[in-house]
């Protein structure tokens, strides 16, 4: 696993962010993912997550694990917010990156400079607030100052496996936030779901972006793009989509509203 600082931990009132420094960190942020996706959403754990109640993968030791600790708590219950971090310097170490389970990013991994994955992105329903939520951008912006990161991506996810329900968010989606062929993921053949699916003059753009989870609206808000093609995720109850982020664009307005002073 990656211990490394990388950068200062951020405080705000009894909340710290940082980066894991342990595997008791890791643990810990694994319980919380647990919580959410399995108790909370619903996904289908495999026996050996069940049995430790800790969501876990192999790409897990590949990553760095991002977390907000609450002072006041102690023990597993500590880590109230996570995502995890996975770059091209790090992926050898598991051969791939977990987006590769669903989509094809053979342009983003040919495109030049450092990239990096997001993912298990997930705060305790308590703390999913303002304040949380930009302590976590704000770990985010200092982790790609710090590694020079040039892309961001991953996937994000809607609520349930019925694309019926999420038609008119992801037509937006493709109509109006399309990635250039250059960079643009596309959805393994396999499990490829077709996310044109109303003519774009009948799309009402306002109501889609209402209908949009909050962190892909947090993506576009930093000119995110998405991929060609949703996945149908049974195991996480979830309608998968793959997010782009070029962070060079952004770097200004980027660094002026996420890093720290």
């Amino acid at each position: 696993m990656n211990f490394d600082p990388v950068f200062e931990p951020i405080h705000a009132g009894n909340l710290t962010l940082r980066l894991a420094e342990n595997e008791g960190d890791v643990y810990a942020a694994q319980r919380l993912r647990y919580r959410i996706f399995c108790e909370e959403m619903g996904g289908a754990a495999n026996l050996a997550v069940q049995q430790q109640k800790r969501d876990f993968d192999m790409f897990d030791d590949a990553c760095y694990h991002l977390i907000v600790i609450d002072n006041n708590r102690v023990g597993d219950a500590r880590v109230v917010g996570t995502y995890r971090l996975l770059t091209r310097t790090n992926m050898p170490k598991v051969g791939s990156f977990y987006t590769e389970t669903e989509y094809d990013i053979s342009p983003l991994k040919a495109s030049d400079g450092e990239i990096m994955e997001l993912g298990r992105s997930c705060v305790e329903q308590q703390y999913r607030t303002r304040p949380v939520i930009q302590m976590l951008w704000q770990g985010i912006g200092s982790f790609i100052a710090a590694k020079d990161i040039k892309r961001m991506f991953g996937c994000a996810s809607f609520h349930g496996v019925n694309v019926k329900e999420h038609q008119h968010a992801l037509s937006y989606l493709y109509h109006y936030h399309l990635a250039p062929e250059h960079l643009r993921p596309k959805a393994l053949p396999a499990h490829y779901v077709n996310m044109n699916l109303m003519a774009k003059e009948e799309v009402v753009p306002r109501a889609a972006i209402n209908a949009l989870p909050p962190l892909i609206k947090g993506y576009l808000r930093l000119n995110g793009m998405v991929g060609d093609g949703a996945v149908i995720d049974y195991a996480f109850n979830t309608c998968d989509v793959s997010i782009v982020v070029e962070t060079e664009q952004l770097k200004e307005r980027y660094t002026q509203r996420y890093m720290p002073e």
